[in-house]
């Protein structure tokens, strides 16, 4: 009992305890100055430390006192208890101050919050898009006024092969406008759009990626900065759509923030992404957006799905469907889709956010510096895809105006990249438009990839013979982390001496070598390297 009581004084001692309990005890933990130790470690973290902390703590200040340190000693277990709950504390406290920073936040929820104190907010996926060709049969009687497909044989199943992802794809037809009949339950196709020569088909359908999602029956309360939640998800970019029966059918229309709707009138709403990219939908308060009319009926429409595994092969989908002549006379057409997919990619990563949210705020919404230029572009998502990477090269047209070089490329895959579709630099030249200086030309031009085929031999102890085709893996995981689309940029070498200690991050390797490049790689400024194919070999030492 008296070890059991020295100990514990101990405890309170190397845990700088000074409050609470009555003086007689502390004045019985008291130690001379002269052997007291460095009684807090602000440096302290793991169980260990902890463990080894108060060890060396009791052996220095009961030596003769409390000197059992068997494991099975009763005082180790308490020891060890105190120890645990010390690193568990330790850990939540470290975690607690990295998520309240931009720099260090890995929570992407907490990232999602401090970016929304900076009026930023991350994007979301976005869908692929490819043409489609609807084909009747050759026996098929002529379209007497148009063919129906209704809204279940609207969406097209089918598996990705290169990972045997499930994806799901909608028809649409392009109106007259160039838009899309995003959420017509039933879609109608005119006679006058088929061809006139059997087998008849029309070619003016776009297959998207992405189930579409309605919810219905939501009742305005008249309450400021109204909220609406959508628990789906992942919310596709831009594809949100709300419309209510305020003075007989209001269309409302996204914003990036509220502050910067035009007046206390205007049918607007801000989107957050929370819970994996589920949405909340704020409206206005009639000063800033329009304040919603009490008890009218709200409707909101949106896809989900979206990412860089819908960008499919062209005749991926090559399937039959069922049609109606007339609306009546049940036909199986063919469709397919004539071009591969292109413009989907993955939602923001938490770290392209911490990367480019900061200057994104200093941007304050316009485009002046090549820096300015560099961050919107490489913050755009369009409903055509989202830039991968994109740099800006300025240079003068008189004495007054600015020409700006953009060279962009897109995602192919969550790792390769590719040149961007015409359509979304159409899209990223029109974003522009709201930043720009009056005066200033924008040029948008394709980046270059510079692919590299590397041999590489990785040198370990012979002891790790066994576990050779285990660290093999681990070499592969570290070369795709250097070449992550990430980690590259415009007109950055491939440097020998950081790709080497990239790979020395893996424990067991003790040397690493290129065997096909024996110098660093440089690149022009509008080039970035990618990686194509590696091979490795293993050396004993």
């Amino acid at each position: 009992m008296a070890d059991l009581d020295k100990f514990f004084r101990g405890l309170y001692n190397v845990s700088g305890f000074d409050g609470t309990i009555e003086s007689d005890f502390l004045k019985l933990g008291q130690v001379p100055d002269d052997r007291k130790p460095n009684l807090i470690d602000y440096d302290l973290r793991g169980f260990n430390d902890f463990r080894v902390a108060l060890q060396n703590y009791l052996k220095a200040v009961y030596p003769l006192d409390y000197n059992n340190f068997a494991s099975s000693d009763l005082g180790q277990m308490l020891l060890e208890m105190f120890a645990y709950m010390a690193s568990v504390l330790t850990l939540r406290t470290d975690m607690t101050a990295n998520e309240m920073y931009i720099d260090t936040v890995k929570n992407e929820d907490n990232l999602k919050r401090l970016l929304e104190l900076i009026g930023v907010s991350m994007k979301g996926p976005t869908a692929s898009k490819a043409t489609g060709k609807l084909t009747l049969p050759t026996e098929t009687p002529q379209v007497n006024d148009h063919i129906l497909i209704k809204e279940a044989d609207r969406r097209i199943s089918i598996t990705n092969t290169r990972n045997n992802t499930p994806l799901t794809y909608t028809v649409y037809r392009q109106e007259a406008n160039g838009l899309l009949n995003l959420f017509d339950k039933d879609l109608q196709i005119p006679k006058s759009d088929f061809s006139n020569t059997a087998p008849s088909s029309v070619s003016n359908l776009f297959l998207l990626e992405g189930s579409l999602g309605t919810q219905a029956g939501l009742f305005a309360d008249g309450a400021n900065r109204q909220t609406i939640s959508i628990n789906d998800g992942p919310i596709i970019e831009g594809s949100i759509g709300v419309s209510s029966t305020e003075n007989g059918g209001t269309q409302y229309n996204e914003i990036s923030n509220l502050f910067a709707a035009s007046g206390g009138t205007a049918p607007v709403f801000q989107k957050k992404y929370v819970n994996g990219f589920q949405a909340i939908l704020e409206f206005g308060d009639g000063v800033l957006g329009r304040l919603p009319t009490p008890q009218a009926d709200y409707v909101v429409t949106y896809r989900v799905g979206g990412g860089a595994n819908g960008n499919i092969i062209r005749s991926a989908i090559n399937q039959d469907i069922t049609v109606y002549n007339n609306s009546i006379t049940k036909l199986t057409a063919t469709l397919e889709n004539t071009t591969k997919g292109s413009g989907g990619t993955s939602a923001e990563t938490v770290d392209h956010a911490k990367r480019y949210a900061p200057y994104f705020f200093r941007t304050q919404y316009r485009a002046v510096t090549g820096e300015d230029y560099n961050t919107l572009a490489n913050s755009f998502v369009g409903s055509a895809g989202q830039t991968a990477k994109a740099m800006a090269a300025l240079r003068k047209n008189g004495a007054a105006a600015n020409v700006i070089d953009l060279y962009v490329l897109s995602k192919a895959s969550d790792t390769q990249l590719e040149r961007a579709s015409v359509a979304m630099k159409k899209e990223l030249l029109d974003y522009f438009q709201d930043y720009k200086m009056l005066t200033d030309d924008i040029v948008i031009s394709d980046g270059v990839v510079r692919t590299l085929d590397l041999v590489c031999t990785v040198f370990i102890d012979r002891s790790n013979k066994r576990a050779a085709d285990n660290i093999k893996q681990k070499a592969a995981l570290a070369m795709v982390d250097y070449f992550s689309v990430d980690n590259m940029a415009f007109g950055k070498k491939l440097s020998l001496a950081d790709l080497q200690n990239q790979m020395l991050t893996v424990p067991e390797i003790r040397f690493f070598r290129l065997d096909n490049i024996t110098d660093d790689v440089f690149v022009n400024f509008n080039e970035i390297i990618q990686l194509n194919n590696f091979e490795f070999s293993v050396e004993l030492v």
